[in-house]
């Protein structure tokens, strides 16, 4: 009989995840003060389209609407730290809205955190859209 797998994540990775989190949140509630605490001054963020941003552009482009996150719900998340960067893979269904018109996708992901001082900061973020 195979003992059951732990489903709880602990220490570092669970600090990782805390920051997705976060990150996340700000994004859904437009706190751009978190937001820009979440992310690192050097952040690729490439969307699900393909689109490119500095952190300065997806901080100016979310304040605008371009999109306004409705709904982020991340799941079967795996995170795994090694050379002092938390890598997280998960998936997470988003519900955005972009010139009136709201859509309904899911994308899988791959967000890279890098320590700076006490938090966690996401350094790159890149998502594939899953249909």
């Amino acid at each position: 009989m195979t003992p059951p797998v732990a489903t709880e994540t602990t220490g570092v990775a669970a600090e990782v995840l805390s920051a997705d989190d976060r990150r996340f949140e700000a994004m859904r509630k437009g706190d751009w003060a978190a937001l820009d605490r979440a992310l690192a001054d050097d952040l690729t963020y490439v969307h699900s389209t393909a689109r490119l941003e500095t952190k300065a552009e997806h901080i100016a482009n979310l304040r605008a609407g371009k999109p306004h996150y409705r709904g982020i719900s991340p799941r079967d998340r795996k995170v795994r730290v090694t050379g002092g960067a938390g890598i997280v893979n998960g998936v997470s269904d988003m519900h955005v809205e972009r010139d009136g018109k709201e859509n309904r996708f899911t994308v899988r992901y791959l967000a890279v955190y890098a320590k700076s001082g006490q938090d966690w900061r996401m350094v790159a973020w890149q998502s594939t859209r899953q249909d």
